[in-house]
């Protein structure tokens, strides 16, 4: 899980970005990103999240 909290947060579009380290080959597919107000969780957004594919050299 990677979880980040903004005491205030603008209007418009925002792009965050990580790493993401895998040990083992396969194919895998995450969760949906999901945005939530802390203290209104009825307050949300969703996005896909597309599978992927490791595969050893």
């Amino acid at each position: 899980a990677w979880r980040a909290y903004y005491a205030w947060l603008p209007r418009g579009t925002h792009t965050v970005e990580y790493t993401l380290r895998l040990n083992t080959a396969g194919r895998f597919q995450l969760p949906p990103a999901r945005v939530e107000a802390m203290y209104a969780p009825e307050n949300f957004g969703e996005a896909p999240v597309g599978a992927f594919e490791v595969v050893t050299p």
